[in-house]
């Protein structure tokens, strides 16, 4: 499936808040008004992948929450499997 559907199925539409090289970069608005943003960038043979959970606090201020998830390397054909399994909903 292509990323931008796998993320899709998760509530993960394309940014446009930076240009990465060889990179998309994705962004979901949650009900309590935090954003996250997604990056999937192509390196060589494998894929990185970051995400990050922000909140804007007036234009042009961001206050980033947590520790995200920071330069995960995955094989190609991991990168699906790995998105569908950390952006699922957590049930409590």
């Amino acid at each position: 499936m292509k990323l931008t559907n796998v993320v899709a199925l998760h509530g993960f539409t394309p940014s446009h808040l930076a240009v990465i090289d060889n990179a998309k970069l994705y962004s979901r608005q949650n009900s309590d008004g935090i954003t996250e943003l997604l990056c999937v960038q192509k390196i060589g043979k494998v894929m990185r992948v970051d995400r990050i959970s922000i909140l804007a606090l007036a234009p042009g201020i961001i206050l980033p929450l947590g520790n995200g998830i920071s330069n995960q390397v995955l094989a190609r054909d991991e990168v699906e499997g790995y998105l569908n399994k950390t952006l699922a909903p957590v049930n409590v």
